[in-house]
């Protein structure tokens, strides 16, 4: 285990405080490997796995990962409320709270703001402030493309229709192994590691195929094409040259060696004029337009995870149709928190991208720079996937955020510890 560290730093000129200038910059290695093991249980929402899911495995290792932060010490609170970023994570929570009064179901919304949107913050808390070096933003970040790998093992073991054993679809798997892939694409690897990075991405990538998500294959697409981008000086060109070559292969492998789920799925895209999206009254463009209807009948919103309901009302008429999620996380968020919990929304997503960009744009630690820019392309990967499911309040979401809180803080002590910090003797 690693032995803690205490710095303090240099006061700033003319007396000025500098962030954190009393931080005690602490390691935490037992929490934040306990806080870690635990995501395996809430990410993946593998809850009720045969002999184990009775023993509140989550629970057990969140109170174990508490535990292990106060036996270890401190630096785990500075700058933590004051961070732009979770700032507008409480703002949405305090927005679900605030609709429940003025829900259309409100024991429903309490239900679930108090049980998983609450169990979900203590988790992000926790991974933040157990974080403390770069080496634990890149266990992090493997970690979520560890769990995501299981995912993908399960979706393509029991396929499509047959998943028992996690309470996720798998459109959901699909835009998780997207973001999963965003994060491999910039993480910082060397020696066994190369290794590691390019069997996790065939591995993504073949998953991603084979789960006949058109919004994944969207999302997969826009991310290459950024990554591309990015990595190679922004040259615009040479992005839109590589993204037509990658819809040329994933139509040639889509007809001459998928299923025939998957060349039904690229022939939709193909001919996108017949989709039932487009067409139907269950589609996507007939239910954001509800959603639109949900928005100014109750710009209040209708709270948390009650679109269904309130999309019920509009449609009561129609015999034997069912209630639909609303397939678009902004309108979800928008719909359920009202206009201004949509628009706390929308500010935590661009606060994210910003401190993830900026992370990626820093000149000094190429380390930092590079999780930086996985940190940009999973959540742009988010935010292209989600556009097209219901996943406004995902727990892969807000672990991004964590993710780039923790790193945005990491990068600070790490500046801090090189030109600001005395040492104190023994540390």
């Amino acid at each position: 285990m690693l032995m803690p560290q205490a710095a303090r730093t240099k006061p700033g000129p003319g007396g000025a405080p500098r962030p954190w200038e009393t931080a005690r910059i602490i390691e935490t290695p037992l929490a934040h490997r306990l806080t870690l093991a635990s995501m395996f249980v809430f990410l993946a929402k593998i809850g009720n796995l045969p002999h184990l899911g009775h023993f509140e495995i989550g629970k057990v290792m969140i109170g174990l990962s508490v535990l292990a932060l106060l036996f270890e010490g401190g630096g785990w609170k500075e700058g933590l409320l004051s961070h732009p970023i979770m700032r507008a994570y409480i703002g949405l929570f305090v927005m679900g709270l605030m609709t429940i009064p003025i829900a259309v179901w409100p024991g429903g919304s309490a239900r679930f703001l108090f049980g998983n949107y609450l169990k979900d913050m203590v988790l992000i808390v926790l991974l933040i402030v157990t974080t403390r070096t770069p080496k634990d933003v890149r266990r992090l970040l493997w970690t979520i493309i560890i769990n995501t790998l299981i995912l993908d093992a399960i979706l393509l073991h029991y396929g499509d229709h047959k998943i028992t054993i996690v309470h996720l679809g798998k459109n959901e798997i699909a835009m998780t192994s997207v973001i999963a892939f965003g994060m491999l694409l910039g993480l910082p690897v060397s020696g066994v590691g190369k290794m590691l990075k390019w069997a996790s991405g065939i591995m993504l990538a073949f998953s991603i195929f084979m789960s006949v998500s058109r919004g994944s294959y969207l999302g997969l697409s826009a991310v290459l094409i950024l990554y591309t981008y990015i990595r190679f000086g922004r040259r615009a060109g040479l992005a839109i040259v590589g993204g037509v070559f990658l819809a040329l292969a994933v139509v040639v492998g889509a007809y001459e060696f998928g299923p025939p789920k998957v060349h039904h799925a690229v022939n939709t895209l193909i001919h996108i004029q017949n989709d039932y999206n487009l067409t139907a009254r269950t589609g996507r463009i007939a239910i954001w337009k509800r959603g639109l209807k949900i928005i100014k009948a109750h710009p209040l919103g209708v709270g948390m995870r009650n679109f269904p309901i309130a999309e019920g009302h509009i449609v009561e008429d129609v015999i034997g149709e069912r209630w639909m999620d609303a397939h678009n996380a902004l309108l979800e968020a928008t719909a359920e928190l009202g206009i201004l919990g949509g628009i706390v929304f929308l500010t935590l997503l661009k606060r994210g991208m910003q401190t993830a960009n900026r992370l990626r744009k820093n000149g000094s630690h190429e380390d930092m720079s590079r999780i930086g820019l996985s940190l940009v392309l999973a959540l742009f990967a988010y935010f292209v996937t989600a556009s097209f499911l219901s996943e406004a309040y995902a727990v892969i979401l807000y672990i991004q955020m964590g993710a780039i809180i923790a790193a945005d803080r990491v990068y600070r002590y790490t500046v801090m510890r090189e030109g600001n910090v005395i040492s104190r003797p023994g540390a």
